[in-house]
């Protein structure tokens, strides 16, 4: 009997048409990630009814509650994914040099994933349904790859004997790192930072639990989206404390660029950009942690009051994929 590795688990998706409803044509992809927590868990509630007796009575199911978190190193071939983070999105150019721009927007419906662990003796598919991306975080540093995460939430799970899709799309994996990262307010390179952090939070409503004997959330709906974020630098003057001291709004892009001295957008010259274009700093002096050299922390929200693109957050991805 063989125990299951983690380095031969695979995570695969797909986008539903009906929120926890399995597409009626599976056109899964393969996720590429680094650790996972998605799973289904359920209270056993016990009864406070009093029987002559000091033992418990038998406990009863509670609400079917399916969420957890899922880490990747950010590439090029997450379109897929950011489509569910975003929400909505654009794509234009062709000849293998395309150009996606996602923005905030509705949600997509859900997404249907599937955890496969295959080297136990019966192959087992844990497949949940209704799943949509309630956060995506992001944090940037100076080397190694840039780490990501999404906390999902999601109405079902079911374990299944059989994929719901045999021939899932790998659309590869190419990840940026620090090398190629570098930050820009208002239009000017911060040759400075030594790190970014950045959140996008959908605020699902997952209270939608209702009396219809599944137990399981009747809808996810999203609320008001909340972009925040936080820029380390070296501690070489005052600008960006007094940024945010003025309460001045500025405009921020962190960018990832491969550069193969190709055309941008095609294979090993893709290109990604987050787009910040109004936000303020949050005063924050520098504090003295010891003897060496100081950093200046300066967390920050982003909004939309009137930029051109009306979206507090938006990605632009040029890559050779037209398709996700």
């Amino acid at each position: 009997m063989s125990q299951q590795r983690g380095t031969k688990a695979k995570i695969i998706y797909d986008t539903e048409t009906t929120f926890k409803t399995p597409p009626a044509v599976a056109d899964a992809a393969l996720l590429t990630f680094v650790n996972e927590s998605l799973r289904m868990s359920r209270n056993l509630l016990q009864s406070n009814s009093i029987a002559a007796s000091r033992s418990a009575k038998m406990p009863v199911l509670g609400n079917v509650d399916v969420g957890g978190d899922i880490t990747f190193e950010l590439s090029p071939q997450y379109g897929r994914l950011f489509k569910h983070i975003f929400g909505g999105f654009t794509v234009t150019g062709g000849a293998s040099a395309y150009t996606w721009t996602f923005t905030v927007s509705d949600l997509p419906a859900g997404m249907m994933v599937e955890k496969q662990f295959l080297d136990i003796t019966t192959p087992t598919y844990y497949q949940y349904n209704g799943v949509k991306v309630n956060s995506f975080r992001l944090s940037a540093k100076t080397e190694g790859f840039i780490e990501c995460s999404v906390a999902l939430l999601g109405a079902s799970e079911t374990l299944a004997t059989t994929t719901f899709d045999a021939t899932a799309t790998d659309f590869g994996f190419t990840p940026f790192n620090g090398f190629q990262g570098s930050i820009l307010k208002d239009s000017v390179t911060l040759g400075v930072v030594t790190a970014v952090d950045l959140e996008l939070n959908n605020n699902l409503d997952a209270n939608t639990f209702v009396m219809d004997g599944t137990g399981q959330r009747y809808s996810l709906p999203e609320g008001r989206s909340e972009t925040t974020g936080k820029v380390t630098a070296l501690f070489i003057d005052n600008t960006l404390y007094e940024a945010a001291v003025n309460n001045t709004e500025v405009s921020l892009v962190l960018q990832f660029v491969k550069n193969a001295g190709g055309t941008p957008g095609t294979e090993g010259n893709e290109q990604m950009r987050f787009y910040v274009d109004e936000c303020m700093f949050q005063p924050q002096a520098p504090a003295i942690s010891g003897p060496t050299g100081l950093v200046v922390e300066l967390p920050f929200t982003a909004y939309y009051n009137n930029a051109s693109e009306a979206s507090a957050l938006r990605m632009v991805l040029q890559c050779a994929q037209g398709t996700f």
